[in-house]
């Protein structure tokens, strides 16, 4: 499952937002930075051109005047300056006379002849860098002759990073405050993130303090509306819950009893059915008779241990489960276990040894593991041959502790391997008595603790080897 943060949503999807608003109106303000550049330039170059067109005295001079050849002869030796007339001497101009430049300012462009009055734009290409330059032509009353004001735009056409300093430049000298205005817009933004998803991160909080049997409905003062309703539906459910809690253990409560009772029942007749048939076994002298009396005992040894096993399973019931784990030796419950095998130990005359390490303990439900080590002792018991090994070893390595019971005698079918966990199961032609819940039982248990089991063929004898592998870090 795959989760994400909505605070760092927030950040960046706000943060960029806010980030690109900027970038946009930057823009916006560098093109009208330079649309008012551009119009202010017009208006100062017009005015520049009708300076210089009011100060020549062209429109005095009549065609073929000497005075004016003079005149012209004079101001192509020497320019004007016209400081007199209010243009700077780094201003740049050109007077054009019948289609040739007669004077122009140290700085001009190389311009076509001009044709008609007022604004227009053309590229310098003879320079080394090509220069847009802004022209302003104002002609000259009575004579084929030009005032033209120019003026070098190419940081307002060309050079954009310049034009992008300038433009900070132009907005730190008049407007300084406008650079406060970003920072303290993305403070503001954490500080209004933060703050609105304050109720929702203190809601998450209290759900992760929440242990995982407090059933209480969730209330809080200040919820926002965008999750009430997900709040609202978790409490439902909550409510939902603890009524089929209530059920549930009214219910288990009942299933115990019954167990009990059933048990009671049961087992009650059948050891007044077995001591009435050992009676009856010794008053009788007929051979057939005792021998139809024992087989009935064994049949009622078998029933009783089927009805044992039963209620065994029903204890094991996860929902019917009510005892709390703790630390345990596994070996002792081994040892008393054996220990209540001897007779039977005896009687086959079993070779029988425990091997255990150091550290035997674990976590775990001590009548449930109990239970798992009195079935497979007595199954190694039980199906071993006369005569024959029964070895237990109990060791433990890094991750784990492993339970591992092998016998002397018929191996365990591979076919047997797939089903030997499923409730009646038996080998076919199986001599000793038994129920077939013994591995159901022990299979129950070890999903209990989260252990593995692995069923082998030992590798020093002939028979059965059952491995029960404890995880350390999931009993811890």
């Amino acid at each position: 499952m795959k989760f994400f943060s909505l605070k760092n949503r927030f950040y960046i999807f706000t943060l960029t937002i806010t980030f690109v608003s900027w970038i946009l109106i930057l823009a916006v303000v560098m093109f009208g930075l330079r649309d008012l550049i551009l119009s202010l330039t017009e208006d100062f170059l017009e005015v520049r051109s009708e300076l210089l067109a009011s100060s020549l005295p062209l429109s005095y001079f009549e065609e073929g005047d000497p005075a004016l050849e003079k005149w012209l002869e004079t101001i192509r030796q020497t320019p004007p300056d016209f400081l007199d007339t209010g243009i700077d001497s780094d201003s740049s101009y050109q007077i054009w006379y019948k289609g040739k430049i007669i004077a122009s300012s140290y700085i001009s462009p190389v311009m076509p002849v001009p044709t008609k009055e007022g604004i227009s734009f053309f590229f310098d290409e003879e320079q080394d860098d090509v220069i847009v330059w802004q022209t302003y032509a104002k002609k000259i009353k009575g004579v084929d002759a030009w005032a033209v004001a120019t003026e070098d735009m190419e940081f307002a056409f060309e050079g954009s990073i310049s034009f992008v300093v300038i433009t900070f430049f132009f907005i730190g000298e008049n407007f300084p405050l406008i650079y406060l205005v970003l920072p303290l817009s993305f403070i503001a933004l954490f500080w209004g993130i933060n703050k609105s998803l304050k109720p929702l991160t203190k809601i998450s909080d209290q759900f992760a303090e929440r242990s995982k049997n407090d059933l209480i409905p969730y209330s809080a003062k200040a919820i926002p509306n965008e999750i009430r309703p997900i709040i609202d539906a978790f409490n439902y459910k909550l409510d939902v819950i603890q009524r089929n809690q209530s059920e549930l253990d009214a219910s288990l409560e009942s299933e115990k009893r019954f167990t009990a009772n059933a048990a009671h029942e049961l087992l009650t007749p059948l050891a007044a059915i077995k001591t009435e048939a050992q009676l009856r076994e010794r008053q009788t002298t007929d051979p057939e008779q005792q021998e139809g009396l024992r087989a009935i005992s064994l049949r009622v040894d078998r029933a009783t241990h089927t009805v044992e096993q039963l209620v065994t399973l029903a204890r094991l019931d996860p929902k019917t489960l009510q005892e709390k784990a703790k630390e345990i030796d596994l070996l002792k419950i081994v040892q008393n276990v054996s220990a209540d095998l001897g007779n039977k130990i005896k009687a086959k005359a079993i070779d029988f040894d425990i091997t255990a390490s150091n550290t035997n303990r674990i976590n775990g439900l001590p009548s449930a593991l109990t239970f798992l080590c009195r079935n497979l002792v007595d199954n190694a018991v039980r199906y071993c041959s006369e005569g024959g090994m029964v070895r237990i070893t109990i060791t433990q390595d890094e991750n784990s502790l492993i339970l591992s019971i092998k016998n002397t005698g018929r191996p365990l079918p591979d076919y047997m391997k797939d089903y030997i966990f499923e409730r009646f199961v038996r080998g076919a032609g199986e001599q000793e008595t038994g129920s077939g819940l013994g591995m159901s039982i022990v299979k129950r248990v070890a999903d209990i603790h989260k252990a593995e089991i692995v069923l082998s063929d030992p590798e020093d004898m002939v028979g059965v080897q059952v491995d029960v592998i404890f995880s350390i870090k999931e009993s811890a």
